[in-house]
């Protein structure tokens, strides 16, 4: 009788860890297809001299999929933390109003500009999030950026080749 009382609290605690394991693996997927709700890409960026001011400028275009159906045609933000070679933040860069998630995806266009003349460098991270930006809803994309001393290009300003019509 021992023997079989002892074999069922051995079957009882290996049927709770499989179903504890079981839950927790359902849980994580859940909360990954949550925090990847929007897949994100550098299109092109550029860390250019301006022109017609005493200023450099930032400008990355984002190309963005969306992965969470319930993410379609809904209003979101991106925000753009831009930091110098030492680690420290320079600036954070966001949409006023935010934007609306087109359901085919598409490309989005951050941009900010630094009057200190002495950075040579940056990094920025850019992630894409719910519309009062206190949840990300996409991955962190990381973009090293060095200063180039040229104006900007028509592809730079449109984020891609122009197209000529016959």
């Amino acid at each position: 009788m021992f023997n079989l009382t002892k074999y069922m609290i051995l079957l009882g605690l290996v049927l709770s860890v499989f179903v504890l394991y079981a839950t927790t693996v359902s849980t994580h997927s859940s909360l990954a297809q949550n925090s990847q709700g929007i897949v994100i890409s550098l299109g092109n960026s550029s860390y250019v001299t301006l022109t017609n001011t005493d200023a450099n400028q930032v400008r990355v275009n984002v190309k963005y999929t969306i992965e969470d159906e319930s993410l379609k045609n809904k209003m979101i933000n991106a925000v753009m933390a831009v930091f110098a070679p030492n680690g420290s933040l320079l600036r954070t860069t966001s949409f006023p109003s935010g934007f609306i998630a087109e359901s085919d995806g598409g490309v989005q266009s951050l941009k900010t500009t630094f009057r200190d003349k002495s950075l040579e460098s940056v990094m920025a991270n850019i992630t894409f999030t719910d519309l009062t930006k206190s949840m990300a809803l996409s991955n962190i994309l990381t973009v090293n950026l060095d200063l180039k001393d040229t104006p900007p290009t028509v592809s730079s300003l449109l984020g891609n080749r122009p197209s000529v019509l016959n």
